[in-house]
Parts: structure tokens; C-alpha cells; sequence
């Protein structure tokens, strides 16, 4: 779990601009920091960032120049001495490696395939690389984890980038006339002097409906986000990137419905496989169902696991129904108030945790500045049922609708003046693009009013561009059974460009690495192809999800209506409704962003 910045060019920069880099990502890796030069064969370096165990082996940079540099910034989780530290070379095929994230089968895929292998460290990130080394791309395919890895062929001048399958870790990358600049956060890529920051409209348009911006846009221009699921090879001689996806979520329907025996094995060896790690972890608990059962799981199967919890003194608060899921399933649970009210100092802090606007702070961010003083670096996130099972009211409402399409094909005046815009995009778009539909930030509307205000050109409507992309790697979502669809937007979208992207990047702020056991690829497979998920939807939210869990829980937080989890920024704005509030925080959002822009040369 760390951070790393780099750029391949034609003509050499000096690395006094990755230094820079590196220190505006710091916070993604304050154990070490390394930094590589080499225009044929990498030498290593060491900076006043580095621990001292690298500054007394490696020389201190001082300025160098070089076409292609490497750095980075280190978090120990897995085998925590010097050995595991990256980037990784080898000599002989002269590759360089870096990986951001966490691989949790490593031990699994060193014993299949790798055992005549030398190993220099214990490493995760060693593993994948003696993995690319011989199986070559497909070895993405044996890992199961989060991740983005880079890895760069001297040899043939070709650089190689991987983003894991629901773009938990990010990717982002500028390309110029001079070549290609990529780092874990865009605040890497403006150190390095990639580019100028110069808002991007139709990023910024599409994430003011949406809430977030869809991969592979961001709301800067000349700035992209690889996408989740997808590798891009860059090659150095002609300037080209080339795209594709490696990992594509299909549908094949499984009419046979999964016992409950089988599910629960499934979480039990879910909850190892992603137990990894020298460092102290906990779990991320609500009064919910989805971190109730993980926290059941994981209190089963390791006896020191603990949770923690963040609460207000709202009367809808959580705070009894998270200490009725510790109780259940045997752990010790730590309680941190959220203040009911924000200091300015507070307020702006929140304002500049992301790099993005968006509608409300990230409960990540509160939850890692509440357990700063701990020594936690491993939370577990319960993230994914809502998204594979059914969990958002929205999925009552399209099977309910479904029922009454014909009322879609009605006039628009016929319906309420503040419905009206909704029915005119369901009948656009389908019934089955309600999810985005449901929970517009901005309508399309306002959105377009903004885009006028500032002269700008109004682009393709978001839902398009999101079902574009979709029938662009998988034209046969097409045919998919209604809510099906529904649930791919939410795995498409929701997940990857929302929840878990939006997890990583306050997380790591406080060098914490946010897990998601429920995001495990093979399970989302595995489970998104029930037929059976949705068949008693209409009786209560999750109802496959819920039977598998009855026994588990207890009845008082089986019976909790949904109520979210996160800061009520309502009390920020008292005089506003809900869906004002998150606008008016989304414009402060935005505002300080664009406090910060550079001034056009």
C-alpha cells in the first residue's frame, strides 16, 4: 500500500521535479522512498524523504537528469524490513516493478508458481513481479487483490500499466509532447509540472449530476484516470497508448439458487485471504447488515480483531445497533464522536481533503482522523452487498415501475413539474438507468444552465456516456434482465469511480489502507450471476443477502430500517433541505478547487 510517480519522455527532466512529486504524495507511503534514473539500466537513489536505512545504502539525488524516473513512497504492510521495498529490477530482463496496493494471494501463487523462484524479500508486490516475469500479461489474471502496477521494459522502450478490476487504487497519467507522466494522486502529476490545472467541463459536468466524474475523465484537463479492469501499454518510440480491458463482469445466469452453507464458506475464506499483513487492523463498523457480517466473520476468525466506530448524537444514530454487532460477533468496538457541529478549521479541512468536489466529506476521513493516535493501518470496509444484492431503495422502485411502464409514455406535463425531468430521462434512458436517475446530484438541467453561464460546450448526457462505455466491452449487457442492469451500473460505477475510489485517497492521508473483502472479484462473479436476487425485492432490500445472514445477526439490527452512515452536513447548512445542503457543499467543494487553479500563461 503506498504511492509512486514517474514519466517516460523523450528528452530528460530533472529529478528534483520527482522529488516534488514524491512529496506531495507522501502521505501515501511515510516509510521510505526511493527514487530511480536511467535512460538504458536504472540506478537507485535516496532523497531527505527516504528512512535512514536507504539515505546510508543508496547515493542522496542532487539533481539529476534523466528521460525515464521512477519514485517511490512506501507504507509497510506486508513484510515490513528494507528487503520489500520498491521499485523491484531485475537485471537480467532488465524490467523495472512497482506496485501500489495489496496482492492477498500471494502466499497461494508463490507455492503454484513460483517455488524454484529466489526470493529477496516475503513480499506480496515480489510475488506479482516474479508472476509477470513468467507468465507475462495474463498474470494479471492470477491476482487477487487492489492494485495499480507499472512496469517498465527498458529493453523495448515499453511501459505497462495495470488497474485492478473495481479501481480501488488509482492511476493517473498525462500525456504530453514530451511523453508520458503518471502518479497515485493528480496532486503528483501538477508537482511534477505535468500540466496546468485547468478545469475540464465535461468532467466537471458529469460529476456534477453523478456526485463523482466517471473513469477514465477527471475534472482536469489533459489528466486521466486509467480505467478499473483495464491495461494500457505505452510505447516510448511512437508515442502510442493503446487501451484495453483485461477484466470484463459478465452475466451467466445461475438459476440454481447458492445454499447458505456455501456462502458462508465463501465469506470464511474471504475474511483469510484478505487477513494479510504485519500491522494492526480493524474494522470500519456501522449498526448495518453488510459490516455486521464481517465483523461476525472476522470475530470468529481472529480472536484480536477489533472495530471502530464513528457516531453522533442525531436520534437516527447508529450507535446502538454498531454496539448490538460488536456484541454479536464478540469484539471490542471503539466509539468516536462526529460533532454535531464543524469549527472553520475543520470545515476547511474538509474542503481540501479530496482532490475532486463531491457532495458530502467522505466518512473514511473522519473515521481515519478519529484514530490517528492509534496504530491501525489496515481498516475493513463492508462495501459491495447494497451494489450485488439489492440494498438501495432505488431497486423497489424499478421493480415497482416495472410494472407500470406504461406510464412513461405518457406527456410530460401530465406528471409533477419536479418529477418531470426524471420521467423525461427514464424515458430516454430506460428504467433501468434509475439508480443514476434516483440520485442526481444536479439535474441535467442545472447542469447545463452552469455549462451555459461559462460558455462552454454542452456534452453527451452522463447516463450515455456510462452506457456507451459499457456496450463498448460488453454489448451483451444489453439483454441483461432488468435490475441486473440496475446492479451493473452500481458495480460499473457506484463502486469504482465512487465508494471505494473515493475511500482510498482520504484513507491515505493518514497512511491507512482500506480494505474490501466484499469487492473480491471472484465473489462479485459468483453472486451477480444469481438469478434468484431480486425475486422477493419488493418484501425488503437485500432479501437473498438477508436469509443468508438471519441466523447470524441479531434481530434488533436485522429490524434497523437503513439509515446511511457518514456526516450530516445538514447541520452545515440548517436553513436548507437535504438535496440543497449536499449541493451548496459540493459548490464549496468546488470553489476552493478552483481558488487554486493556476493562472492561464
Amino acid at each position: 500500500m503506498c504511492g509512486f510517480s514517474g514519466w517516460v519522455l523523450n528528452s530528460a527532466l530533472s529529478s528534483e521535479l520527482m522529488v516534488r512529486s514524491l512529496q506531495a504524495i507522501k502521505h501515501r507511503g511515510p516509510d521510505d522512498t526511493h527514487l530511480v534514473l536511467g535512460d538504458e539500466a536504472p540506478t537507485f537513489f535516496s532523497c531527505h524523504l527516504s528512512n535512514s536505512y536507504s539515505k546510508h545504502n543508496f547515493p542522496l539525488i542532487n539533481n539529476q537528469l534523466s528521460k525515464f524516473c521512477f519514485g517511490f513512497n512506501r507504507l509497510s504492510i506486508v513484510d515490513l524490513s528494507d528487503k520489500a521495498m520498491q521499485p523491484f529490477y531485475d537485471k537480467e530482463q532488465n524490467l523495472l516493478f512497482m506496485l501500489n496496493g495489496e496482492i492477498y494471494n500471494y502466499a497461494e501463487l508463490r507455492a503454484e508458481y513460483l517455488s524454484g523462484v529466489e526470493f529477496i524479500s516475503e513480499s506480496d508486490s515480489e510475488v506479482a513481479f516474479h508472476l509477470y516475469k513468467k507468465l507475462g500479461n495474463s498474470f494479471v489474471n492470477k491476482l487477487k487483490g487492489m492494485f495499480s502496477i507499472v512496469i517498465f521494459d527498458y529493453n523495448n522502450g515499453c511501459l505497462k500499466v495495470w488497474r485492478d478490476r473495481l479501481g480501488i487504487k488509482p492511476f493517473y497519467y498525462a500525456q504530453t509532447n514530451q511523453g508520458l507522466m503518471f502518479s497515485s494522486e493528480m496532486k503528483g502529476l501538477f508537482a511534477m509540472q505535468a500540466v496546468e490545472k485547468e478545469l475540464n467541463y465535461t468532467g466537471l459536468a458529469y460529476s456534477m449530476y453523478l456526485g463523482t466524474c466517471p473513469s477514465p475523465l477527471t475534472i482536469y484537463e489533459n489528466i486521466q484516470s486509467l480505467q478499473p479492469g483495464h491495461f494500457l501499454e505505452y510505447n516510448i518510440t511512437t508515442k502510442l497508448i493503446n487501451i484495453q480491458p483485461y477484466w470484463v463482469l459478465k452475466y451467466k445466469e445461475n438459476s440454481s439458487p447458492i445454499p447458505s452453507e456455501i456462502f458462508n464458506n465463501d465469506i470464511h475464506e474471504i475474511c483469510k485471504l484478505y487477513a494479510t499483513g504485519d500491522v494492526e487492523k480493524a474494522i470500519m463498523l456501522s449498526g448495518g447488515l453488510d459490516s455486521g457480517t464481517l465483523a461476525y466473520f472476522y470475530g470468529k476468525y481472529n480472536d484480536t480483531m477489533e472495530a471502530v466506530h464513528i457516531h453522533s448524537d442525531k436520534p437516527d444514530s447508529e450507535y446502538e445497533f454498531a454496539q448490538q454487532n460488536a456484541k454479536n460477533a464478540g469484539i471490542k468496538i471503539n466509539n468516536y464522536n462526529i460533532p454535531l457541529t464543524f469549527s472553520a478549521t475543520e470545515i476547511e479541512f474538509l474542503l481540501n481533503s479530496e482532490e475532486e468536489p463531491n457532495a458530502f466529506p467522505e466518512p473514511a476521513l473522519v473515521l481515519c482522523d478519529s484514530i490517528k493516535d492509534k496504530e491501525i493501518k489496515v481498516l475493513y470496509n463492508a462495501l459491495g452487498p447494497d451494489e450485488i444484492f439489492g440494498g438501495y431503495g432505488y431497486y423497489q422502485t424499478i421493480k415497482n415501475f416495472s410494472k407500470w411502464s406504461f406510464l412513461f409514455h405518457l406527456p410530460n406535463f401530465l406528471f409533477r413539474k419536479k418529477q418531470q425531468h426524471k420521467i423525461q430521462e427514464i424515458q430516454e434512458f430506460g428504467l433501468d438507468a434509475f439508480p443514476f436517475i434516483g440520485r442526481q446530484l444536479f439535474t441535467w438541467n442545472e447542469v447545463i444552465q452552469f455549462l451555459n453561464e461559462n460558455k462552454k460546450t454542452i456534452p453527451e448526457h452522463p447516463i450515455s456516456y456510462i452506457k456507451n462505455q459499457i456496450k463498448h466491452i460488453y454489448p451483451e449487457f444489453i439483454s441483461l434482465p432488468l435490475l441486473k442492469k440496475a446492479s451493473y451500473y452500481d458495480i460499473f460505477y457506484y463502486i469504482s469511480s465512487h465508494h471505494s475510489f473515493r475511500c482510498d485517497q482520504p484513507s491515505m492521508l493518514y497512511s491507512v489502507e482500506m480494505r474490501f473483502p466484499f469487492l473480491e472479484h471472484t465473489f462479485i462473479e459468483k453472486y451477480f450471476n444469481q438469478a434468484n436476487t431480486f425475486n422477493d425485492i419488493k418484501k425488503s432490500l437485500k432479501p437473498v443477502f438477508r436469509n443468508y445472514i438471519k441466523p447470524l445477526l441479531s434481530p434488533y439490527v436485522l429490524a434497523m430500517k437503513k439509515q446511511g452512515f457518514g456526516v450530516d452536513i445538514g447541520q452545515l447548512f440548517p436553513e436548507a433541505n437535504q438535496k440543497d445542503a449536499y449541493k451548496q457543499w459540493y459548490m464549496l467543494m468546488l470553489n476552493k478547487i478552483t481558488e487554486k487553479l493556476n493562472p492561464k500563461k
